[in-house]
């Protein structure tokens, strides 16, 4: 087996190590050409489309040399082996400014974009897995930052409501325990809030947010009574009820 030596290591390097080493130099200038180019097209996609780079995209895309060790070859039939190497080492990509909720506020994230020839994928803001044309996916990004708008003012009436319903039963039933809590559409399984009224016996009776406008006008969900009673008395007390 043909050996050289690594002037920079000192080392002896066999002539397959060496052209393993060098096949990784030049897959990795490559890949930065490609990957360049790739953030080009992508960015001139979004910009033909009416996006702003600052202001819906943001690309932190670079490429710098890079020098470490690097692991070769394969255990399994002892080839494997790490040297120092350097090389062109291309990072980041190009993300479109998204709106999310945290801690109470909108505040902005950034969202990898993909591009598969004219279309781009962007998939924190659409509901299908699918690349779009650019158009179209400049005007979900508004219609999602829109929503994600509206779900904020939504949070915050549904939270003035449920702390006035709070409020109210504490008052009425001051030994209560007045709580809120949630439950679940049993076909969609989406949440939704509820306010709970827990009396000293363990009963306790829970209630919904009203529709709209009044939703501080709470609706009845639910209750749980932790009183039990036998046929005998539920037959009594159905007799005992006075006719309507």
């Amino acid at each position: 087996m043909n050996t050289q030596l690594d002037l920079f290591e000192g080392l002896v390097l066999t002539t397959e190590q060496q052209e393993k080493i060098d096949s990784f130099i030049n897959s990795q200038a490559k890949n930065a050409v490609v990957s360049q180019e790739n953030i080009n097209k992508t960015m001139l996609l979004l910009d033909e489309a009416g996006f702003v780079q600052g202001v819906d995209y943001n690309s932190n895309y670079e490429v710098h040399e890079v020098t470490r060790e690097v692991e070769f070859g394969y255990s399994y039939n002892n080839t494997q082996f790490e040297h120092e190497v350097t090389y062109l080492n291309a990072v980041g990509g190009v993300y479109l400014i998204v709106d999310t909720i945290k801690e109470g506020k909108i505040v902005k994230y950034n969202a990898p974009v993909s591009r598969e020839g004219n279309k781009l994928m962007c998939t924190s803001i659409t509901e299908q897995y699918r690349y779009y044309k650019p158009s179209s996916l400049y005007v979900k990004l508004y219609e999602y930052n829109e929503r994600k708008v509206n779900e904020l003012e939504h949070n915050n009436k549904q939270k003035i409501a449920l702390d006035i319903i709070v409020a109210k039963y504490q008052k009425l039933y001051p030994k209560a325990k007045v709580t809120i809590g949630s439950d679940y559409y049993r076909r969609s399984y989406t949440s939704f809030p509820t306010v709970k009224v827990k009396f000293e016996s363990g009963s306790s009776v829970e209630f919904v947010l009203g529709y709209g406008n009044e939703m501080d006008k709470e609706r009845f969900h639910k209750k749980y009574d932790a009183q039990t009673e036998t046929i005998k008395d539920l037959l009594e007390r159905f007799n005992n009820q006075k006719a309507k």
